[in-house]
């Protein structure tokens, strides 16, 4: 089954002028801009299905924003997951809700191990991310690699379900977050079909409602 789950949403933001691209100071001491959109939203979420999860950088709650012209695709498989999570690809016109928070130059290392660690995003990629104020800055997303992604195989139910609860504790908005938990139903309900046509009970589960 190919999963591409949409995380497009409706702006939250309208733009008071056009936004110009505005590129983060750089320098030795300089911060920089992260945008968090998956399980690093609250990476602690994940701790009940890893094995080890890295220390986590002391890191600030960041203002909601917007990355532009990107979607995600569940096509990547993650053996701790069991199934395929999420990719974060190009898509023009399309929206992800997240949190832009800024990084000590110093803690990116180790910003970058615990991302592989959650859901094997060794991948570091730019992003266009619209602020509350209409600006549009430039960012990085860490996201799993392309190579190797495959429709082949589950979608990670467990993956779907923590990310919802990841977002929620990142205080997303609710329409966002019930999204979420939706999806994970749906996809619980197609993956768990019987020949009869018969539907599973949901399963009773934190992040699903």
């Amino acid at each position: 089954m190919w999963i591409r789950a949409s995380r497009t949403v409706r702006p939250l933001f309208h733009l008071r002028t056009p936004g110009t691209l505005r590129p983060m100071a750089s320098g030795p001491t300089a911060s920089r801009p992260w945008f968090a959109f998956s399980l690093d939203l609250a990476p602690t979420t994940a701790s009940p299905h890893l094995h080890v999860l890295p220390p986590v950088p002391d890191f600030p709650e960041g203002d909601l924003a917007e990355a532009l012209d990107v979607d995600v695709v569940y096509d990547v498989h993650v053996p701790n997951w069991g199934g395929r999570v999420a990719r974060l690809v190009d898509a023009p016109g399309h929206r992800i809700l997240g949190r832009l928070r800024s990084v000590a130059a110093e803690s990116w290392p180790a910003l970058a191990r615990l991302e592989t660690a959650l859901a094997l995003a060794t991948e570091e990629r730019p992003v266009k991310v619209r602020t509350a104020s209409g600006a549009v800055v430039a960012a990085h997303a860490f996201t799993p690699s392309a190579q190797g992604a495959s429709p082949q195989g589950p979608v990670s139910e467990a993956f779907l379900i923590t990310l919802a609860v990841a977002a929620e504790r990142a205080h997303l908005p609710a329409d966002v977050v019930e999204k979420l938990q939706a999806e994970a139903r749906i996809v619980h309900a197609v993956q768990h079909a019987r020949p009869d046509g018969h539907l599973p009970p949901t399963p009773s589960k934190s992040g699903i409602k």
